[in-house]
């Protein structure tokens, strides 16, 4: 019995160690740029909950969000302070739970003597594909559903026509209300989980009964598990919209309303041809009382061609009165979302259904620039190598080959006794792959499908070798049809020289194939740009110049430009070489610039200007709104090598290049006239070759005021290295003047402040403007700065 029980258990040791190696090997290793897809709406959210301010903040969101990621969130921030860290520990322990329940379905759902075998290879491939091992260092719901969904699963296939088959209906109900709560998509899922336990649990079919004999008998012996599975279900999730619908959001709301923007998203989609945000964020802004009052009387306006809405233009008077008394509540945003959306289909339904089709292709092609890849960047080089070869091989090489043996194995399951369980798996498939396309799909609302395809895939792999695996014609056709929509091996046949619109994991750019190639191809220039980069950031022209590549590719804000990266780079190395006077005289005008939007130009000019002494034409040129809007600070800081100088004016435009973890420069309206900027945990000043061999004393206008309402402005730590050389805690009344002794840094070299402070997140109206390259990066505020300045010892 030993022997046995070990032979069971030693294939999940096996299967657990590997993904616990390759969480391990990517623990803070992701190449991140930043927050990704909806990561900072639910730390903002988190942030709140820890603070004891419920789920106030979703009041002013675009939509609201089921609540149990959001409380997982801030548990941890509650006790356990702003690092992420104890998160990822907790979702990567999660992962792991989640190897062991694919493991588990996998005996539960495959029969024959080769289960185990199929098991352990489900519970690898679980254990290796790469997105599950990146969620656990994301903020996202994704690892904490998967766990609660795949619990569920385990405990209706567990459950039989006995007393303790009731409790595990009871128990299935339960992880499904959870799951609900985590993800609002599971609710739709129920009534087929039901229906599965009504059916599954009866005698089934027998000789004699007539036609509706098994039906008969089926109610019979599973209504009571279906029952208890709703019951227990419904315990869960009705207290939390009782609460909602009474307490937070003003009227029913379910579990969220994330359905009804999709809706109308995917609505709008379809009637405009392509995909625009603005439409669906304008809808929801002007009933939350976000939109200015110009553009709101614009919106009102304009026609459905011109971004409007389709409820206006009918005349809706319920859209028409709540515009009047907004903010409305989010359960009247909810359904007017809803008819808006409806709205939109009842005007073009044909365009509706040919955005769903193409929707559903998309739900099983490769996007190798979704977001939650960490791709961006990708064709400059910026990934590191093992990271794309990673991605190609553990992501999309897996997917596209699991697949086809998914299917397989699903026919070979339900062939050879297994009953009625590979249908309630079959019941979740076929759900999640006709609503995703009606809403809109991206490639992380497959996820949930994935473990079973792994566990169908093995076993269709454990059968393969002892060639038990016998492929019936429609398995095998259901195998190649989602093979060549995953690998798309006929794209290589589309017409044309430029993008592929048919790739998916073969073909053109941008399929997963040609894509890593340009990554893979891309890197040693990036890496000599890099070496380049950080010598004109120091002021060595020479360096510079011997690390230069042959093609120089830099991250733009935007698509149109008025210089080169070429022309960037050598205005630059002019600079370093003192030569500033000729490299503003090859530059393009103000007026050129601005025509085009071209930030890193802006920047490169106004650093020039700022160089020779023009402040005031320094000035100009940065006072552009489209540079305002950037916010360019962290570029700045990673490529200039700006004018000495021992003042900073914080937040007057001419302070870029001189700090980075700071917000964009704003007035305090109705308190004062200065201009300042927010700056987050970690913010830094440097004052270039300011160091004199003699101590020094740091002088600051910091305001406090800004703290009010989210309790008292905390102190803030001075840092020059790694040396804590003082702190001062901004004053709630008024901004003012704080002074710390700096120890000594040698003559000519730069002196590099450091601050750190405990931070607040506003509101949500805060977030939603935060658009362009700064959207979906929430602001995390710590200390707001006037000027800075660097002075001898007194």
């Amino acid at each position: 019995m030993d022997t046995l029980r070990r032979s069971r258990w030693l294939p999940l040791a096996l299967a657990l160690a590997a993904a616990l190696a390759l969480r391990l090997a990517l623990w803070g290793r992701i190449p991140r740029t930043g927050l990704i897809s909806d990561e900072g709406e639910y730390l903002a959210a988190a942030t709140w909950l820890a603070q004891g301010r419920g789920f106030s903040w979703y009041a002013g969101y675009l939509w609201t969000r089921a609540p149990l990621y959001p409380l997982f969130v801030a548990a941890h921030l509650r006790l356990f302070g702003p690092s992420p860290a104890p998160i990822y520990i907790s979702q990567t322990l999660l992962g792991l739970a989640n190897v062991a329940l694919v493991y588990l379905l996998a005996l539960q759902l495959v029969p024959g003597p080769r289960r185990t075998l199929a098991a352990f290879v489900a519970a690898l491939l679980m254990a290796l594909y790469l997105p599950l091992a990146l969620y656990a260092q994301v903020l996202l719901s994704e690892t904490l559903f998967l766990t609660l969904l795949l619990g569920g699963f385990a405990c209706l296939l567990a459950a039989r026509p006995t007393r303790r088959g009731l409790l595990l209906a009871a128990a299935g109900g339960a992880l499904f209300g959870l799951a609900t709560l985590t993800r609002s998509l599971a609710l739709g899922f129920a009534p087929l989980a039901a229906l599965w336990l009504l059916l599954a649990l009866g005698p089934g079919w027998r000789r004699g009964a007539g036609l509706l004999g098994p039906l008969r008998e089926s109610l019979r012996g599973g209504w009571r598990h279906a029952g208890l599975f709703a019951a227990a279900m419904a315990l869960v999730v009705l207290p939390w919209a009782a609460y909602n619908s009474a307490r937070v959001y003003g009227g029913l709301v379910l579990v969220d309303t994330t359905g009804a923007f999709n809706l109308m998203l995917g609505a709008r989609t379809a009637y405009d041809g392509q995909r625009q945000d603005a439409p669906p964020r304008n809808f929801a802004l002007a009933l939350l009382g976000q939109l200015p009052a110009d553009q709101l009387t614009l919106y009102r306006g304009a026609g459905l061609d011109q971004g409007g809405s389709c409820l206006l233009g009918q005349g809706d008077q319920r859209m028409q009165q709540a515009l009047d008394r907004a903010p409305v509540p989010q359960a009247t945003v909810q359904q007017l979302m809803t008819a808006e959306g409806l709205c939109l289909i009842q005007r073009r339904p044909l365009a509706f259904a040919a955005k769903s089709a193409g929707e559903l292709l998309d739900f099983f092609r490769i996007n190798y620039s979704g977001d939650e890849r960490f791709t961006d960047g990708f064709a400059l080089g910026r990934l590191p190598r093992w990271y794309a070869l990673t991605l190609f091989t553990l992501d999309d090489t897996l997917y596209v080959l699991a697949l086809p043996l998914a299917a397989l194995g699903w026919a070979a399951c339900a062939a050879q006794g297994a009953k009625k369980k590979p249908w309630l798996v079959l019941l979740f498939w076929l759900f999640n792959i006709v609503v995703a396309p009606v809403l809109f799909a991206i490639n992380r609302f497959r996820l949930p499908l994935l473990p079973f395809a792994f566990i169908f895939a093995g076993y269709a792999l454990a059968l393969l070798p002892a060639r038990l695996l016998r492929v019936r014609p429609l398995a095998a056709a259901v195998a190649a049809l989602l093979f060549l929509l995953a690998a798309t091996p006929y794209a290589y046949l589309e017409p044309g020289q430029g993008d592929s619109a048919w790739a998916s994991y073969l073909g053109r750019y941008p399929s997963s194939a040609a894509s890593t190639g340009l990554a893979l191809a891309a890197r040693d220039g990036y890496l000599a740009q890099e070496r380049m980069r950080l010598a004109l950031r120091a002021g060595d022209g020479a360096a510079a110049a011997l690390a230069r590549p042959a093609e120089l590719r830099l991250r733009r804000a935007g698509k149109t430009q008025a210089m080169s990266d070429a022309q960037i780079v050598d205005a630059l190395a002019a600079a370093a070489q003192g030569r500033a006077a000729e490299a503003l005289a090859a530059l393009p005008s103000q007026q050129q610039i601005a025509a085009a939007k071209d930030v890193e130009a802006a920047v490169v000019r106004g650093d020039l200007l700022r160089t020779l002494g023009r402040e005031q034409e320094a000035n100009a040129q940065l006072t552009e709104q489209f540079v305002d809007d950037a916010n360019p600070v962290q570029w700045a800081w990673d490529w200039l090598d700006p004018a000495p100088t021992t003042l900073i004016n914080v937040g007057g435009n001419l302070d870029v290049g001189y700090l980075r973890g700071c917000y964009l420069g704003e007035s305090i309206r109705g308190m004062d006239t200065g201009n300042y900027r927010w700056c987050s945990d970690g913010a830094q000043l440097r004052f270039p070759a300011a160091g004199t061999g003699a101590a020094q004393t740091l002088v600051l206008a910091a305001d406090g005021r800004g703290w009010q309402g989210f309790g008292a402005a905390p102190p803030v730590r001075v840092l020059l290295g790694e040396r804590e050389a003082g702190s001062f805690t901004p004053s709630m009344d008024a901004p003012q003047e704080f002074r710390v002794a700096l120890p000594p840094t040698p003559a000519g070299q730069d002196v590099v402040i450091t601050l750190r402070t405990a931070t607040f997140i506003p509101d949500a109206g805060d977030y939603n403007r935060q658009q362009g390259a700064l959207a979906g990066q929430v602001r995390q505020l710590g200390v707001r700065l006037d000027w800075a300045e660097l002075r001898g010892a007194p």
